[in-house]
């Protein structure tokens, strides 16, 4: 009889968490829905005027559009990692996605897949990705707060102002997306720092490795600064717990994790000097990027509208973080994690200033980052874990004081300034703002071949110099092009594809030489009779190396969590049997 009442107990308390996870799933999906879907209806066509109903046009959402496109006409001729964009720059082509990091393009690309509208995939995209932050911030939360804490530090990371301005003013998508790995990325390596037995450690090293490999595929500026900011303070953290063996269990995994990443960052890195990404630093640099810096002749601080916004949204962060800080010293919450999550945020707001260039010219390649106000990305989460914590310290102090805790009011207050700086400095702005129409000549520079011309005549896809015969197009994809070429005399092949390593000329089966244009376009020698011509854009040796390194990684991966789960649930259910 007590054994069947135990049972009945145990299946109505796990009947009860089942719908208390169902109601936190629509939650989250509220949340997001209501951070990210007004934006698809605020612009307007200003031509006709009056009164919203339209996506309006951000500072990144042309090139976005045209570089998703791309990647998923490569991925429907056949390649898995698409890395030539065959449209961009008149049609000459760049090698886009073997620099631009192509996470969000997969998203992208999956969301077309079952949409067939591109309208819908600027939906799908940023529902996704608000949705997946949230869940990876609630995850991470609730391994020390309650649930109601959870949400709150959910709601505050989804609606944080910098967070937002991403999609509904910088159009900044991949940078949107590394809020879901960032979070996650905490979670694991915590779990690592705690956890005893050998079947979970592998299973979190698996997690960090994969949230820290998405994290590099998504955007790599964001993830080297989460590596300088939380890193930094993660590991003083590990030290003087003295858990120098499981930091170094971390930093394998974060390894791991850029080897997972291998088949586009390692290229990325290698071949940089091949285009010209030196024009970002020079265009952007990012000493003259500090917030309130109003010395410096890049950047109109004091009248742009932009700028503006970008510092009162540092002063948001710095002020939240600071309040929440104090309010949880005083109510007696001083854990590891509340150390943590303070420190980075106070260090990502110092980076941000100009006070800290003498230590940031210090640090290699912080270049990349491009702003320092990017950083307002780790500060953000700083802030929403701050403010969970708030919420989620006791409310009513054990056996003195019945009265609530100034920490409960300080975590709500966080809530409803992030939802008021949202929705005037970053939502309001826009309204109105002139919709979205495609431009498809626009191009990204610093990912055109080095030495290419920012202005290239028109000309037809494949053409012969000299008129002695006719070309025959028989295949055009993006990174593959097959012709037939009947020639009475000898003649010169010119094509309109920017020269780039990778790229392999055959003329009836056999490599042939390949010389560049007046305009870095390939051209290639033939003698009379017919031909035919294949151009393969192919793999270098550090790209096949890299690509190898992916898949056996992902293979390592797949077998680390297919070995370890069942294992670590039979040992947890073991646990809770005894």
């Amino acid at each position: 009889m007590n054994q069947t009442v135990a049972a009945q107990v145990e299946k109505t308390r796990e009947r009860t968490e089942w719908k208390q996870r169902l109601i936190v799933v629509l939650l989250l999906i509220v949340l997001a829905s209501m951070a990210t879907l007004p934006f698809f209806v605020i612009g307007e066509d200003q031509k006709k005027g009056c009164c919203g109903g339209a996506m309006p046009v951000t500072h990144d959402s042309w090139m976005h559009f045209n570089q998703m496109r791309s990647f998923d006409r490569g991925l429907a001729s056949g390649r898995i990692y698409p890395r030539w964009d065959d449209e961009t720059h008149e049609g000459y082509g760049a090698p886009t996605t073997s620099f631009y990091p192509p996470g969000a393009y997969y998203l992208t690309s999956a969301v077309y897949f079952l949409t067939r509208d591109w309208r819908w995939v600027w939906v799908g995209f940023y529902w996704l990705a608000s949705f997946g932050s949230a869940a990876a911030i609630y995850w991470y939360a609730r391994q020390t707060m309650s649930r109601a804490a959870g949400l709150i530090a959910a709601a505050v990371y989804v609606f944080a102002p910098y967070h937002l301005i991403n999609q509904y003013q910088r159009g900044a998508m991949a940078e949107f997306l590394s809020f879901v790995w960032a979070p996650l990325s905490l979670l694991f390596a915590e779990r690592l720092l705690g956890e005893s037995s050998w079947r979970k450690t592998w299973l979190n090293a698996a997690g960090l490795a994969a949230s820290f490999g998405a994290f590099l595929w998504s955007h790599p500026p964001t993830a080297y600064q989460f590596l300088l900011v939380f890193g930094f303070c993660f590991a003083i953290w590990a030290i003087q717990r003295s858990e120098w063996r499981k930091l170094a269990v971390v930093g394998g995994a974060l390894l791991f994790g850029s080897m997972l990443a291998a088949a586009y960052f390692y290229p990325a890195i290698l071949e940089q000097p091949m285009i010209n990404a030196d024009d970002v630093e020079r265009t952007w640099p990012y000493h003259t990027s500090y917030v309130y810096d109003f010395g410096q002749a890049r950047y109109d601080q004091a009248n742009s509208a932009f700028f503006v916004r970008i510092d009162r949204l540092w002063t948001f962060n710095v002020v939240a973080i600071l309040i929440a800080a104090v309010a949880l010293f005083v109510v007696r919450q001083r854990s590891g994690r509340v150390w943590l999550w303070t420190s980075s945020g106070l260090l990502s707001c110092f980076l941000m200033t100009k006070y800290s260039a003498p230590i940031g010219r210090l640090i290699p390649k912080i270049e990349i980052g491009v702003f320092s106000w990017r950083m307002l990305a780790l500060a953000s989460l700083s802030v929403a874990l701050l403010a969970g914590a708030c919420v989620s310290s006791p409310t009513v102090r054990e056996g003195l004081n019945p009265e609530p805790k100034p920490s409960l009011t300080v975590g709500l207050l966080i809530l409803l300034s992030a939802l008021t700086m949202s929705a005037w400095y970053v939502a309001w702005p826009m309204w109105r703002g002139q919709s979205f129409e495609p431009n498809l000549e626009h191009y990204n520079y610093a990912t055109l071949p080095r030495g290419a011309p920012r202005e290239v005549p028109k000309m037809e896809s494949a053409e012969l110099a000299a008129s002695n015969g006719r070309v025959t197009i028989e295949r055009w994809t993006p990174e593959r092009r097959e012709l037939r070429v009947e020639l009475e005399e000898p003649d010169q092949l010119r094509l309109r594809t920017s020269n780039f390593p990778g790229w392999t000329a055959l003329v009836d089966g056999q490599e042939v030489k390949i010389e560049e244009g007046a305009v870095k376009n390939i051209v290639i020698d033939l003698p009379a009779g017919e031909h035919q011509v294949t151009l393969d854009f192919r793999s270098t040796p550090i790209r096949r190396a890299s690509n190898f390194a992916t898949i056996l990684s992902f293979a390592l991966l797949i077998s680390i969590i297919v070995g370890s789960v069942p294992r670590a649930v039979a040992s947890e259910a073991s646990s809770m049997t005894d």
